[in-house]
């Protein structure tokens, strides 16, 4: 499926939250069908869209919220990870979903343990892709890439650089798109490179890189968030839970896969050789089924 026809199927909504901010949120995918939340990296909706042609053949419904102050929805930078399964649970209402499965990415990770653990009743399977652990924890922080690590210390205690060089990469990612994706994908493990020799998964990229650094606050406040106590008790969670992990992944190795794993019920925790991120799309199925509990 090309990007166009991926963006052609996809549908922008909104709801107004209790605390009166917005959440906005796309649907993708099957037009019904067991829903699946898909949480992203910071301000990304990459993911779900690279997902979107596999989840609609597999007839499962997609929902990519926007986080606070990412994309169209507000920010808050009070709120914390644990406050997240407030949003989730008003998503799913919105949606008429009384259950949901959710995949969760790199910077989504969090974000979609707090919402397994805090909405038993509510979560069918959480399905874990390339995922993050705790950079609180010493082994996730020793093993974690220099640059997460820089980037969420520099969100901690200088804010202001890091939002400087987030605002810098903004005004290249408007210049020349292109290039400033190109720029962020050096390097690529061979997995990774031959799925963005795809036109559509290209362009997605592009999309995405763009759509991240266009809300520069929003992704300094969630970078601020790695580097503190997630606040969620990962005992409480009692959905199942899968995960899968890049062999080539340097941001978030397959360690930080094999910690939560270990604390999640010895969670199975399979890897995809020579694939850090971009490469993992051959395993969107099984992430999808295993989500959407269609095992």
């Amino acid at each position: 499926m090309s990007a166009d026809a991926i963006a052609a199927a996809e549908r922008a909504a909104r709801i107004e939250l209790p605390d009166g901010r917005t959440l906005a949120y796309r649907t993708l995918g099957a037009a019904d069908g067991p829903l699946v939340v898909v949480l992203d990296g910071p301000g990304s909706r990459g993911l779900a869209r690279a997902a979107a042609p596999i989840a609609a053949a597999l007839g499962i419904r997609l929902a990519a919220p926007d986080r606070p102050g990412a994309g169209d929805s507000a920010p808050a930078p009070a709120l914390g990870i644990a406050d997240w399964p407030r949003d989730h649970a008003a998503l799913l209402d919105a949606l008429g979903a009384e259950r949901a499965g959710i995949l969760g990415q790199s910077g989504g990770t969090p974000f979609a343990l707090a919402a397994a653990a805090a909405l038993p009743a509510r979560t069918s399977a959480v399905a874990l892709v390339g995922p993050l652990a705790p950079l609180t924890e010493r082994e996730p922080r020793a093993t974690a890439g220099r640059q997460l690590r820089l980037a969420s210390a520099l969100a901690r205690h200088a804010a202001w650089l890091l939002r400087a060089g987030l605002g810098a990469g903004a005004r290249s990612a408007r210049k020349d798109p292109e290039r400033t994706a190109r720029r962020a994908v050096k390097r690529l493990p061979p997995a990774d490179a031959a799925a963005l020799e795809d036109p559509a998964l290209w362009a997605l990229h592009v999309q995405a890189t763009q759509e991240i650094l266009a809300r520069p606050e929003g992704v300094a406040h969630e970078l601020k968030l790695f580097g503190r106590p997630w606040g969620i008790d990962l005992g409480a969670v009692a959905a199942p839970v899968a995960l899968w992990s890049g062999e080539c992944d340097v941001v978030h190795p397959t360690a930080h896969a094999r910690w939560l794993a270990a604390r999640l019920g010895d969670a199975p925790v399979a890897t995809v050789a020579d694939a850090a991120t971009f490469g993992m799309l051959a395993i969107y199925p099984d992430a999808l089924r295993f989500a959407a509990a269609l095992r």
